[in-house]
This record gives C-alpha cells, structure tokens and sequence, in this order.
C-alpha cells in the first residue's frame, strides 16, 4: 500500500535522518578541526585580549562558527517541532518542511535581535574591546549549548514515551547557558559605575522581556501549524 508523505511515523524518520546527517557533519568537522573546537570551549571565558575564532577572517574559522550557530538554530527548531506535536497527540501536517522552515527563520531572527540588543546596550555602557569580549562569550556559549541539544532532540525524536523528560532537561540545559551568560556579564561589568543598572537592564530587556515575545511567538507559530492542518 505504500506510506502517506504525510504519515507521522514516516516524517518522523526523516527528522531523524536530519539530525543524524547534521550530527554526522559535526562530527567530521569536530574531527577535522579539534583545536577550532577547543578554542571555543575556552572563549566562553575569554578576556579582553583572548583572539575569537567569531572574529576572524580564515576561511575553515568562519565556516566552522557558521556551522555551530546554523547547528544550534536548527535543532531548536526541530526540538520545539516534534516536541509539540507529539506531547499533542497530534500528526505532523503535510506542510512539514515549510513550518519547520519557518521556525527557523523565527529562531534565526530572535537570536539576530538578541545579538542587535547586546550592542546596543554594550555600545552605551562598554568600551570597544569589552564589546567584543561580550559577544565572544555569548557566542561561545550559545555554540557550546547547541551541540547539548543534540540529547533532549534525539530523544524527542527516538522515543514517544517520557517525552517531558525532553522538556525537563532542555530547560536545564537552557537555564545553565543563561546562567553562565549572566555570571559573564557581571563579571565584565561589576567594577563599573554603570554596572548595576546595566545589570538590570540586561535581566529585564535583554532575559525577561523577549522570552515573553518568542513565547507568544512560539504560540502564535504553532496555532498557525495546527490551524493548516486542521483545514487540510
């Protein structure tokens, strides 16, 4: 009889086969460049006068810190996808690769206004290096985070039972990355005069407020999801 293009097991698979193909080119890549990958193990910690590889120009450096945030973005994406679905008890619609695209762009535009939000209060509060120093970290950690992400994605995927499992150590995983980014954050701005309103600008606009945005986002996305299925 064949299977439906539809079918939720059979798109289930194909998720599958995604983030293997893409844990696959992470590990060639991993493989091919240790060092790369260990220099930004250590940039979540980076000083002043420590070199980003975010920051260089060579050619394997700008691809690897392009592949390690499209990785990130990516499983998010396909995490809060599957996630959703089944914790619903709900099959994926045939518009599947077009709502997990546009998934990914709504991440990728998030993190582009995080990013755009660090330099402007950066610009107001730090000096140039502290800026980059700022960004180094973020952009390590934000890396760091997205090969953890491979455990809660793997499991959402493999296993239809215990999926808040999943949610539970996503979340752990996602309150580490902020914590550790905020410990940054202090340490580069507690011996400032401006440090302690810089601080609660940064837990209220840059941590507070556009999770509250992405969180109806995320809403807003997945009603429109259901809503197609639903008229098909």
């Amino acid at each position: 009889m064949g299977v439906l293009i539809n079918d939720a097991s059979f798109l289930n698979d194909i998720m599958l086969v995604i983030v293997l193909l893409l844990l696959s080119v992470f590990a060639c890549i991993f493989r091919l460049n240790t060092p790369l990958f260990g220099k930004m193990i250590s940039n979540i910690n980076a000083g002043e006068q420590r070199q980003s590889i975010f920051e260089t120009t060579e050619k394997d450096s700008f691809l690897f810190s392009a592949f390690m945030t499209f990785q990130t973005l990516l499983l998010i994406s396909i995490f809060i996808f599957s996630a959703t679905f089944k914790s619903q008890h709900n099959p994926y619609p045939e518009t599947t690769f077009l709502s997990l695209g546009f998934l990914f762009v709504l991440c990728f535009l998030f993190f582009l206004f995080k990013k755009g939000l660090y330099a402007i209060f950066g610009s107001i509060f730090l000096e140039s290096s502290k800026i980059k120093m700022m960004f180094t970290n973020y952009q390590a950690l934000f890396c760091t985070w997205g090969v953890v992400l491979y455990l809660p994605v793997l499991w959402v995927l493999l296993f239809d039972s215990y999926i808040f499992l999943s949610f539970i150590f996503l979340i752990i995983s996602f309150l580490a990355f902020k914590v550790f980014l905020s410990l940054r954050f202090f340490y580069i701005f507690y011996n400032k005069n401006t440090g302690f309103l810089f601080f609660s600008l940064y837990l209220c606009a840059q941590e507070i407020a556009p999770l509250v945005f992405f969180y109806k986002g995320m809403v807003y996305t997945v009603n429109i999801i259901e809503t197609n299925y639903t008229w098909q």
